[in-house]
């Protein structure tokens, strides 16, 4: 009889009638881990040592036997660190080292080797703990096991390999997936397959355009149609050529052929999340598709409506507190994705097992920096050859990640060119041309004429977002003017995306100021586009907004320059890495002028450059020696949220009671999904602005009043937060408008009552 065999039939005469939860029998919650645990690794495809998948979680919470963690089940004392107890037990059924760390780690994360080897060779109490906890525990480890374990601890920096990240991280994600489910109260895991592709009811725009987008589609369809195993590839194709819809019928082509278990889509931007999303949803079943990021809100579930049940109401937990991808199709975040595969903590590991046997698309990849590039590259093409995953990397402006295959045709252009690019040069200095947004009214009006088709003016900071929408204003273009920036919270964006579209729709002219945040897959048309100089895949893909819907006869222009403060200080600086604006004029110093069709080759020049002047971040090579506890942000907003603050913006009635709950309410560890969903909720109402400008807002609002007499601007969640009262919301004089956003105080306008809405 094997140990495991051995211990399974003893487990439960050794816990007798210890608890795990304060309504639930350690034995059953053990026992239930392991059943849901074997059921998700066999739902999923993956072939892994079941008997090691089943001491892992048969032990991961022997430590709570305490008598200390048991009292505290009863409400008495503050209880007794259980996971480091386990990991000995487990060690001792399995004298497998990385299994044992698993169980150490499941409710932190998982560390560096150095780490590992100096916690367990250090750790000289671990048999009396064994023998206070379980007594007659028949598996001890003893001196010579000890021994062989601090020999196994020493080689263990010479035999480390990016294998072991793959064992620990896959056994890591799902024992903590099938700890959390079990702990929530599911009772089930069905197997969900791949659903039926209904093709969706897109808008058409000529009949020349759409049946080119058809040819594309099916030229792309039959090339992938040829890939006969999984691996890295890439789907390249022009803005408008229908990229969407074509990588989702690859997908589901590969799926239904190759057997995998499920689709997931990863985006850049909240706001094409929610585009792409409706997209799916249409195709595969509103049932089907999943919508994963952190505005999304999880299913009601009533107690008097048709669908609620227990067991829905615990799937919503888990989809509210942990985002679990638990449908067949997945609609996320590229962050997202990027922490179910690196982030070191137990929570954010669960999805990594969904990734195996799956379809993994990468909407616009170029929004990763390029320092990830090489290592990620190879992180891919390892995972593909390992899972059995087919990666597909979708864009118009595709980066150097990895790639074994394009799909789309060789020189695939739109049929003719939509736009053309124009770099604005300063003939004196040879170089991009340096303006103030309050020059470049008199460059439009120059290079564009810009009162005939809409317009679009992206800049690369939100206070020159507002600068620029003044300009605009100051043009009297005798036109609806808008902004979309961060400083507008996603309430309000959604209100002005629905308006610009139902412009457009309607033949409107109109004008938008912006950020970055219209840059990729935003659905946006313009007959002309104004961009801040920017890396040049930023430059091209706001260029993919201008006469987005191909009119025929006619030619946008992009037109670029270089913004500059007071200071001759250039926008883009602290935003931008400096080496890819130095790379981007260099090509476009050479290349002033440039046609649609020259796009590809003018972003594969720029490419090799920056990849020959950059430091690559070695992510595959910091798995592989074992550095676990390591984790680069996807993007740097780590450092941003340092520096920032959290403002909920009262825009309307639902957000007061909402905060009053989120603050009043003595959330217990059942109802944090109650919790968590109406902070997502909120977040609908939210900006971050710079800490430093809160002394500024608090004079500035000192003295305005409100109704109720409460400050209008004040701290919230003990100083977390900030609320603005609906009191400063005003077009004209407000700390926030609805036309502008947040109005930095020293730069408050007064004339907003003026632009046109």
């Amino acid at each position: 009889m094997s140990r495991l065999t051995e211990m399974s039939t003893l487990l439960g005469f050794q816990l007798g009638n210890r608890k795990s939860h304060s309504n639930k029998l350690l034995i059953e919650h053990l026992q239930n881990v392991a059943e849901f645990a074997s059921k998700l690794a066999t739902n999923q495809g993956l072939y892994i040592d079941k008997n090691l998948l089943s001491a892992i979680a048969l032990t991961h919470d022997l430590g709570k036997v305490h008598p200390r963690f048991q009292k505290l089940l009863d409400g008495v004392g503050s209880g007794v660190n259980h996971a480091k107890p386990s990991a000995w037990f487990t060690f001792s059924i399995t004298e497998d080292i990385w299994a044992a760390e698993i169980v150490c780690r499941h409710h932190t994360g998982l560390r560096n080797l150095d780490d590992i080897i100096a916690d367990w060779a250090n750790d000289h109490n671990f048999k009396k703990d064994m023998k206070k906890l379980l007594p007659n525990w028949p598996f001890m480890v003893n001196d010579e096991q000890f021994e062989n374990l601090q020999d196994i601890l020493f080689d263990l920096k010479y035999v480390i390999k990016i294998d072991q990240w793959l064992k620990v991280r896959l056994l890591y994600s799902l024992l903590i997936t099938a700890d959390r489910m079990e702990a929530i109260g599911i009772c089930s895991l069905p197997e969900k397959t791949i659903p039926p592709f209904s093709p969706p009811k897109l808008p058409t725009h000529s009949a020349k355009i759409d049946a080119w987008r058809e040819a594309i589609k099916d030229t792309c369809l039959q090339r992938a149609k040829n890939i006969d195993g999984p691996g890295v590839y890439t789907l390249t194709l022009p803005t408008g050529a229908g990229k969407t819809l074509t990588g989702l019928s690859i997908a589901h082509d590969w799926a239904l052929r190759f057997g995998a278990k499920s689709i997931i889509y990863g985006l850049p931007f909240i706001s094409i999340v929610e585009q792409t999303a409706s997209i799916a949803k249409e195709i595969f079943g509103a049932e089907n598709v999943q919508e994963d990021h952190s505005l999304a809100c999880g299913k009601e579930h009533d107690e008097d409506t048709a669908n609620y049940s227990k067991e829905a109401v615990a799937w919503n937990k888990m989809a509210t507190l942990f985002r679990y991808w638990q449908e067949p199709v997945v609609l996320t975040t590229l962050v997202h994705l990027w922490d179910a595969l690196f982030n070191p903590k137990a929570n954010r590991t669960m999805n990594f097992h969904r990734l195996s046997n799956a379809i993994v698309i990468l909407d616009e990849p170029q929004t990763i920096s390029p320092r990830f590039w090489k290592g990620f590259g190879k992180v891919l093409y390892y995972l593909s050859q390992k899972w059995n995953i087919f990666f597909l990397l979708m864009t118009a402006t595709q980066p150097h990640i990895a790639s074994q295959r394009e799909l789309a045709p060789p020189n695939t252009f739109f049929p003719y060119n939509r736009h053309q690019y124009e770099i604005a040069i300063d003939e004196n200095k040879g170089d991009i041309k340096k303006v103030k947004i309050n020059e470049l009214a008199d460059i439009l009006k120059e290079k564009i004429p810009i009162r005939e088709r809409s317009g679009l003016v992206v800049v690369n900071r939100k206070k020159a977002a507002v600068e620029a929408l003044k300009m605009l204003e100051s043009l009297d273009l005798k036109a609806p003017i808008l902004l979309l920036s961060g400083w507008v919270t996603p309430y309000r964006r959604r209100i002005i995306l629905r308006y610009l579209k139902w412009l457009e729709k309607n033949g409107r002219r109109h004008y938008l100021a912006a950020t970055q945040v219209v840059e990729a897959g935003v659905d946006l048309d313009f007959g002309w586009v104004f961009r801040d100089l920017g890396p040049l895949d930023s430059i091209i893909q706001v260029g993919g907004r201008c006469n987005r819907h191909s009119i025929e006869d006619f030619s946008g222009k992009v037109l670029v320059a270089e913004i500059i403060d007071n200071r001759g200080q250039p926008s883009w600086r602290k935003i931008y890495d400096e080496i890819l604006i130095d790379k981007t004029k260099e090509v476009l110093i050479n290349k002033p002028n440039f046609s649609e069709q020259d796009v590809s080759t003018i972003v594969n020049e720029y490419y090799k450059k920056i990849l020959e002047g950059l430091e690559s971040i070695p992510i595959f090579e910091r798995l592989s020696k074992g550095k676990w506890g390591e984790y680069s942000e996807l993007f740097d907003e780590e450092n941003e949220n340092l520096n920032n603050v959290t403002v909920f913006v009262e825009e309307n009635s639902k957000l007061l009671p909402i905060l009053k709950k989120l603050e009043e309410t003595s959330w217990s560890l059942e109802d944090r999904d109650k919790q968590k969903k109406l902070i997502q909720e909120v977040m609908q109402y939210a900006i971050e602005i710079p800490k430093d400008m809160i002394s500024a807002c608090r004079a500035f609002c000192a003295n305005i009043c409100t109704s109720d007499e409460e400050p209008i601007f004040r701290p919230i969640f003990e100083g977390q937060a900030w609320l603005l009262r609906k009191d400063a919301i005003k077009k004209q004089g407000g700390l926030y408008s609805p036309v502008l956003g947040f109005l930095p105080p020293e730069s408050k306008n007064n004339d907003e009552s003026r632009l046109m809405l």
